[in-house]
């Protein structure tokens, strides 16, 4: 795919236009584009809450591109936005860890684009399942500010969002379950709840 080398086109009454947005390897980006990708960690990731400055931000993303694999989303020169995959259970299962998407950039199919790209590298590495966490550190669930260690099944069954929008939302839609959650995991009464999708081939 094309990334930063992608031709810029000048017309004729002086406007510029630039490539749309293509997906490339993270790894393979120049160190602009690397900062870029731990910025949009401290300004852009909203809730759960991100990361509280740049200097663990890129650290974040050395860790990521270091033991799993990122994708980057690129229109021209800039990062719209990215998705990292890190390996648990010998390669069988891979995080999506993080994602993120430039607010003014929301809404527009590239999250799911990044999810989708997420999910073909994972399953290209042998993986079986994709999971994630996804944090309610600010009670925007229905598991927020309960006792999750009474009859959790029914918690995890009843599961709503309060009205904010919470991420898990988003990931339903694209085919991930709740598979868990862990009680207190950013507070009491702040849960982070788990969920996964299967990347095999099931059988009928």
């Amino acid at each position: 795919m094309a990334g930063l080398q992608a031709v810029v086109a000048n017309h004729a009454d002086g406007s510029v236009s630039v490539p749309p947005p293509n997906i490339v390897d993270l790894a393979t980006q120049p160190e602009a584009v690397l900062h870029q990708a731990a910025t949009l960690l401290v300004d852009h990731f909203d809730e759960p809450r991100g990361w509280s400055d740049l200097a663990t931000a890129r650290e974040e993303v050395t860790r990521v591109l270091g033991d799993g694999f990122a994708r980057a989303m690129l229109e021209g020169t800039t990062l719209l936005g990215w998705v990292g995959g890190l390996p648990e259970y010998l390669g069988r299962v891979w995080e999506l860890h993080p994602i993120v998407v430039r607010r003014q950039d929301r809404r527009r199919g590239f999250g799911r684009a990044l999810v989708d790209a997420f999910e073909s590298e994972a399953r290209n590495r042998g993986a079986l399942t994709a999971t994630l966490g996804t944090d309610d550190d600010s009670g925007m669930t229905s598991l927020a500010d309960v006792d999750l260690y009474s009859n959790l099944p029914r918690h995890i069954a009843e599961l709503r969002d309060l009205g904010r929008g919470h991420p898990f939302l988003f990931y339903r839609k694209l085919g991930f379950v709740v598979t868990g959650v862990m009680p207190d995991a950013n507070g009491p009464g702040r849960p982070d709840i788990y969920m996964s999708k299967p990347l095999r081939q099931r059988a009928v």
